[in-house]
């Protein structure tokens, strides 16, 4: 495998871009139309994300509580250097916190955010090994 590239489909693809682009530092790479409506290709670093609004439009998905409640894919990860800045970042430009940032084992931090169309993800702190380290 040389990478994962992670799909949104949106109601309002260009908003959604904007929101990743402001809130969670992707570029916006190109946007490309398609029969099937237009797909917005998004990076940073080496994520992938593609934002998908299909011609004539799509269904929002009704909010799940928990946001864990239903089996499938439910979230996404983003492995960052510094979750509370990320997540601060996020909300002014719209993403609600899920859960607040806080450190679940020693050396890593997570917090739970939902962009504005609800999409869940964990923005996720790793303190990098040493080098020698075993």
């Amino acid at each position: 495998m040389t990478m994962l590239e992670a799909g949104i489909v949106s109601a309002d693809a260009a908003r959604l871009a904007e929101f990743y682009r402001d809130g969670l530092s992707f570029s916006i790479e190109r946007v490309l139309e398609f029969p099937q409506g237009s797909v917005h290709r998004l990076r940073r670093d080496e994520a992938r994300l593609k934002i998908h609004q299909p011609v004539g439009g799509a269904e929002a998905r009704p909010p799940a509580e928990p946001w864990s409640r239903f089996s499938g894919h439910c979230y996404a990860a983003l492995h960052v250097d510094n979750a509370a800045a990320e997540v601060e970042r996020a909300v002014r430009a719209g993403a609600s916190v899920l859960v607040a940032v806080s450190s679940h084992r020693p050396g890593a931090w997570f917090g739970l955010i939902a962009d504005p169309e609800g999409n869940v993800w964990e923005i996720l702190q790793e303190d990098r090994p040493t080098e020698g380290a075993s």
